[in-house]
């Protein structure tokens, strides 16, 4: 599932700029870091990739309907878990200004909420937190895992879990 390319628009801003090629969105923050507007995202991250067996795998017998997800990016995982996991609570934290008044083509039930992911305290429970905060497996401490495993972990729904897709791992 990828976004609507005519709800996407060009632009150069001071932390990330997005450009069209051939038709397609590529958003990107610098430092070869990107993500282009592509069907793959929220397949391999909300667990129906069936190549993608390690991951997947973190999802056999899991269902969710309420999901919290860190970082917001070109919005690919909460149109996901909206349009094809039909969630009904979707909240995304971000703490990039900039980003969340340019992604303005997320509709109800994304919720975009302004804040660290590392420190936010949520309000609510939810049956999964997602955490895709990173482009590289090596700064993903321990320390941080267990900081937010603790800081999450009260707030999971009976059953629910913390994933970080890009380890392929269950906190």
């Amino acid at each position: 599932m990828k976004i609507e390319e005519s709800k996407i628009k060009e632009h150069s801003g001071t932390s990330f700029s997005v450009t069209k090629t051939d038709g397609v969105s590529k958003i990107d923050f610098g430092g070869n870091k990107w993500v282009e507007n592509a069907d793959y995202y929220g397949k391999v991250f909300l667990g129906d990739c069936e190549e993608c067996t390690k991951i997947t795998a973190l999802y056999d017998g899991f269902s969710f309907d309420k999901i919290l997800i860190g970082g917001l990016g070109l919005g690919l995982l909460p149109e996901y878990a909206k349009s094809i996991k039909n969630c009904s609570v979707i909240d995304v934290i971000e703490n990039n200004q900039e980003l969340i008044d340019y992604i303005d083509f997320l509709e109800s039930p994304i919720n975009i909420i302004k804040g660290d992911v590392l420190s936010y305290t949520p309000d609510k429970k939810y049956d999964l937190i997602l955490i895709d905060l990173w482009w590289d497996t090596d700064n993903i401490t321990q320390e941080i895992q267990d900081n937010i495993k603790n800081n999450y972990n009260s707030h999971l729904e009976t059953n629910g879990k913390i994933i970080l897709p890009l380890l392929e791992k269950e906190l």
